[in-house]
């Protein structure tokens, strides 16, 4: 067989691989608002695909006895998985912007299951390492939903539905914590993997028969280009690089608070394992009701707004929590709940805060965004641990009272209509939702591979609501 026919069977292999049924091929014709059941799916996705990084983390001392190594050796686990997630981050979420995303989404999910197959079965630890690096790498499929869901989700719902899609995120990593510990304890560790496995494919098999054929953001970029602009993007949209230090700050707040408590409540109020993983229980309520949150506050209220009472519950919670947790675990139930409640309003804000940074740069702007967030978590977590083992639990609590002090400071750097980096111009206004921008995008262009599938590579469906609403009114005068 020449190498032009190898070329042309294996391109015939990727077509069929990304087959999309004939109800999901796009119309540009149709309604392409996102859906509350789209929504949904998306957060469920999410927190079964995100749950990967975080099942060895209640189970590193079992790990180490299955394959034989020390506890130092196995904390490499989840170490090695989140380096391959920032890998991820950089690499892998831009293409975002320059592929179709359906088939691109599904392709990760179904590649990520068949190496956590491999995490399953394998009795090699240097291979359940190499396997755990490349589990993290390929579970950024979240972060091509969150874009979506900015984009596609209609302005009047466009708060709630975000918070769905981010509270099956944060659902993802509580309950991951709370599954692994709950059934290794009574089971086996495979077990937990082997849960994981069939959830990913359950995800993968939903999402095959309902997720539309999204439109190619920038047709004709190239990959080169789009890392490019990770780079140059919090450099040029002050927007986006306040939003993303806040979000930097809050993440180390949540992560400082998260790795501590695990030592207060073991050394001081002397609970159990198991009643520590039921800890986690208390940062469900948050996620559950933040979509109600969202609705009331975020969607009617300016981001910057809804930010300073996030802020300001988070640092009374802080407060509370790092004093009154001293003597009694009232303080850090207090702490776990609206702590986690505030973070959880955070980051749903300035999600819809730097929905318009760049339209036709949706997977950029995140990776800019969650390559903060990741930091934000290292950050957190090693001066946290630092801080309680030189001085203890109020020493970790004052270290996150001012990690939301200096959010607050970042904030009001800036103004809620503010276009430069510093200052108030525009006025103080903060009583109505972030109004949305004229944003104009090129003509469309034809990408070869999606017109095969019936598809197309048409504006926004944001873009297009603007477009409308403009016309009508030069109907109406």
């Amino acid at each position: 067989m020449s190498p032009t026919d190898q070329v042309g069977r294996f391109a015939k292999t990727i077509r069929r691989f990304s087959w999309t049924p004939p109800w999901l091929r796009w119309n540009p014709e149709a309604d392409h608002d996102l859906s509350w059941g789209m929504s949904i799916l998306f957060g469920l996705s999410g927190s079964f695909s995100v749950g990967n990084l975080y099942y060895s983390h209640p189970i590193l001392n079992i790990l180490a006895d299955e394959f034989g190594v020390s506890d130092q050796q196995s904390s490499l686990v989840p170490t090695i998985t989140q380096t391959g997630y920032a890998a991820g981050l950089l690499l892998i979420v831009p293409v975002g912007d320059i592929v179709r995303r359906r088939p691109m989404v599904l392709s990760l999910i179904f590649v990520t299951a068949m190496i956590w197959l491999g995490c399953t079965l394998t009795k090699s630890f240097s291979a359940f390492l190499g396997l755990s690096f490349l589990v993290g790498l390929f579970t950024v499929t979240p972060q091509l939903m969150l874009p979506l869901a900015v984009q596609y989700a209609p302005q009047r719902h466009r708060a709630t539905m975000i918070s769905i899609v981010l509270s099956g995120l944060v659902f993802g990593v509580l309950v991951a914590r709370l599954l692994s510990g709950i059934v290794t304890q009574y089971t086996s560790w495979r077990n937990v993997y082997w849960i994981s496995f069939g959830l990913q494919v359950l995800a993968w098999s939903s999402l095959f028969f309902s997720m539309p054929d999204y439109p190619i953001l920038s047709p004709g970029t190239s990959y080169p280009r789009t890392l490019q602009k990770i780079v140059t993007l919090p450099f040029l949209k002050p927007e986006l690089a306040q939003h993303s230090f806040i979000a930097f700050l809050t993440q180390g707040m949540f992560t400082s608070f998260w790795t501590t408590l695990t030592f207060q409540l073991a050394d001081v109020f002397h609970l159990s394992t198991l009643a520590i993983g039921l800890f986690a229980l208390i940062g469900l309520s948050p996620v559950l009701l933040n979509p109600v949150i969202s609705r009331l506050l975020i969607s009617r209220v300016h981001p910057h707004g809804s930010l300073i009472i996030a802020l300001l519950t988070a640092l009374a919670a802080i407060c509370i929590g790092t004093f009154v947790g001293t003597f009694s675990i009232a303080g850090p139930v207090i702490w776990a709940f609206l702590g986690d409640l505030g973070m959880n309003t955070i980051m749903v804000a300035n999600r819809v805060a730097i929905a318009h940074v760049d339209p036709k740069a949706h997977n950029a702007v995140n990776s800019v965004y969650m390559v903060h967030t990741f930091c934000g978590q290292l950050f957190g977590t090693a001066v946290g641990n630092a801080l309680y083992a030189s001085g203890g639990w109020t020493h970790a609590g004052a270290f996150n009272i001012a990690q939301m002090i200096a959010g607050l400071l970042i904030l009001a750097l800036r103004g809620p209509h503010e276009q430069g980096w510093v200052g108030w111009r525009g006025g103080w206004d903060l009583s109505g939702p972030k109004p949305e921008k004229n944003i104009q995008s090129p003509a469309p262009e034809t990408d070869a591979e999606a017109a095969d599938e019936g598809t197309s590579t048409e504006k926004p469906t944001d873009v297009l609501d603007e477009e409308r609403g403009a016309k009508e009114e030069g109907k109406s005068s």
